[in-house]
């Protein structure tokens, strides 16, 4: 954890210097618990990969630039070319340890809770089963869930504006009136079409803005919509809980022995098990990729023995 000891040069919690030196801290061992420090996997150029907080479902990454973006769309042409890069590299990673596509997404220049203001890209894995037509309705479910777009609503005689409150009405009642706004559907978040690379400059001119994307499937959107903090986290854990019978069992057991707390907030629930394992399949991957590719050998850095 941070403290008013740590070095200023340091205190972003997503920092490059931050994890670097944690991971000399562990002797580029796997922990023996995770801390917000000690997850460094593997770094590039430009780029460095931790194991994710909160991570529900083994697989979970946060890819972090060096330098102190506020987002994935400052990246200049390099930079953009060494991520995608690194991304397959990823992916690759996901298919042969757990036998899973990925989803990718990012909320940019988000100002996050906790100083997480960082660029920072999540990339998960996610169930085989999804499609098009699943991932549509999980989508709708989770823009219901959050109450996306609603700003004031009437119910039994009484106006609301306040997001929880809006949000407990729509999802318990039907006897209700928008009176401000309107509820998001999948359609209306798809406010840019084309690839993330020839949009940047858009979406610079944009407050904040999501993305998410599935890799090697035609799912995607990218929106200028607030939606809320941690939404592509909580897309990937419907799917799960839609798809996938031994996630949903362990979900819904969770749920019922905290009722206040969200699987899928990593406030909530770190899931340090599969932090572990996160950690030690990647570093076991690009070791042995390392073996056989001179250029993975010369450009990724390894942090785990």
């Amino acid at each position: 954890m941070l403290d008013d000891s740590t070095p200023k040069t340091i205190q972003d919690p997503l920092s490059w210097d931050l994890f670097s030196i944690g991971a000399k801290k562990r002797n580029f061992q796997l922990p023996s618990n995770p801390t917000m420090d000690n997850r460094l996997i593997i770094d590039t150029k430009n780029f460095f990969v931790v194991s994710g907080l909160g991570a529900f479902v083994p697989g979970y990454f946060l890819i972090i630039t060096k330098k102190t973006y506020t987002s994935f769309a400052q990246l200049d042409d390099n930079e953009l070319q060494e991520f995608n890069w690194l991304v397959k590299i990823l992916n690759e990673s996901l298919k042969i340890k757990y036998n899973m596509r990925a989803a990718l997404f990012e909320h940019g220049m988000c100002s996050c809770a906790g100083g997480l203001d960082h660029a920072h890209v999540h990339m998960m894995t996610i169930p085989n089963e999804l499609n098009k037509d699943n991932f549509t309705s999980i989508l709708d479910k989770v823009l219901k869930k959050r109450a996306a777009g609603i700003n004031k609503m009437k119910f039994n005689n009484s106006e609301f504006d306040n997001i929880h409150d809006i949000s407990t009405i729509i999802n318990f009642h039907n006897d209700y009136e928008i009176i401000d706004g309107k509820l998001l559907k999948s359609e209306d978040i798809k406010n840019f079409k084309n690839n993330f690379g020839e949009i940047r400059s858009e979406l610079l001119k944009e407050e904040q803005y999501i993305q998410f994307r599935v890799l090697d499937e035609s799912i995607e959107f990218c929106t200028k919509h607030y939606l809320g903090t941690q939404f592509g986290r909580e897309i990937v854990y419907e799917c799960f809980f839609s798809l996938n019978s031994d996630c949903k069992s362990l979900f819904n057991q969770l749920n019922r022995t905290n009722p206040s707390q969200l699987v899928w907030r990593w406030q909530d629930y770190y899931f340090d098990k599969n932090i572990m394992i996160t950690m030690k399949d990647l570093g076991d991957f690009i070791r042995e990729l390392s073996i056989k590719d001179e250029l993975v050998k010369e450009k990724i850095n390894l942090h785990i023995k």
